[in-house]
């Protein structure tokens, strides 16, 4: 960095590899950075190839959870609080060609984040387990809406009448021909009106979400693999409030070898090989120079907004 001095010290922006800025009277003349970081270090590698699945999930399950996340900074959408919740949890790397193709790998990625008690969920699979306990009713092909409503809440201090309960269902698929994993996203949701005494409840809900599992709320689906999760929700005073939850991922093989150091390798070399080396820092300018010189050049060969 150097200071001009004459005629040339009423330069103001850049020519060629050289910026040009007035300050307290004087200008100051740099060379540009020309280059700030190596885009293949192992910790850029590490954020690009589990970042892909992430926003992948987001994008099936984006219709299915706005308000989600009920205390966002105003600066931070559903997104960018789905992705830094997310980024913290067990990786899944995708390659490359993967993420060309769409790839989705059902995981268990929390999705709301919320003041209400979260719904605990025990087992996985067929047979998992809500804490909503049922009391003694059965549900069935006959039970309304209103009677699900009673056995909920009048069983569930943390529950009302007129909260919500909802289920989502992210079933795990292959494309038969390119073998790249996808997913398929639906959700199903009841209102607790104890005044609707003639909606069926399995009429409007996924019924493998709502089925009575040892007197308490839980999932029966054989053989299903993918992920799953319950949200309660209740809206108050013009906000919506929900519990925080993660899905829960069941019986995928295909998960599994999407995480660990093997599937971290397999997805950075499809990016090509880490960079980094040990003696070469990361970040720092590879810029060459000390001071310009404090004389003769001129403005010509950089265009933007230089003047005399």
């Amino acid at each position: 960095m150097g200071i001009l001095n004459g005629i040339i010290s009423k330069i103001n922006g850049s020519a060629g590899n050289l910026t040009f800025k007035n300050l307290n009277g004087q200008t100051v003349v740099s060379e540009k950075v020309t280059h700030i970081r190596n885009p293949r270090t192992n910790a850029q590698m590490q954020t690009r190839t589990k970042w892909a699945n992430i926003v992948a999930m987001y994008k099936g399950i984006r219709p299915l959870i706005n308000y989600g996340f009920e205390s966002k900074p105003k600066n931070l959408s559903d997104y960018n609080m789905f992705v830094k919740v997310n980024m913290q949890r067990t990786p899944v790397y995708l390659t490359k060609q993967q993420v060309a193709g769409g790839a989705c790998v059902a995981a268990p990625y929390q999705f709301t984040q919320g003041s209400l008690p979260a719904i605990v969920v025990t087992g996985t699979g067929n047979g998992a387990k809500t804490d909503i306990y049922l009391g003694g009713i059965t549900l069935g092909s006959a039970t309304t809406v209103a009677q699900f409503a009673q056995a909920v809440v009048e069983n569930n201090a943390d529950y009302r009448y007129g909260d919500q309960i909802s289920f989502f269902r992210i079933a795990q698929k292959v494309n038969e021909e390119t073998g790249i994993p996808y997913c398929q996203f639906s959700a199903s949701k009841v209102v607790l009106d104890a005044a609707d005494t003639t909606t069926k409840l399995w009429d409007i809900v996924n019924r493998v979400g709502f089925s009575a599992v040892d007197s308490v709320l839980g999932h029966s689906e054989s053989n299903f693999v993918g992920a799953f999760g319950w949200v309660h929700s209740r809206k108050t005073d013009g906000k919506t409030l929900v519990s925080s939850q993660s899905l829960v991922a069941v019986n995928d093989a295909l998960l599994a070898e999407h995480q660990g150091d093997m599937a971290y390798n397999l997805a950075k070399s499809s990016y090509g090989q880490s960079t980094e080396a040990f003696l070469v820092p990361d970040g720092e300018s590879t810029a060459g120079g000390g001071n310009a010189p404090s004389g003769g050049g001129n403005s010509g060969g950089g265009g933007g907004n230089d003047s005399l």
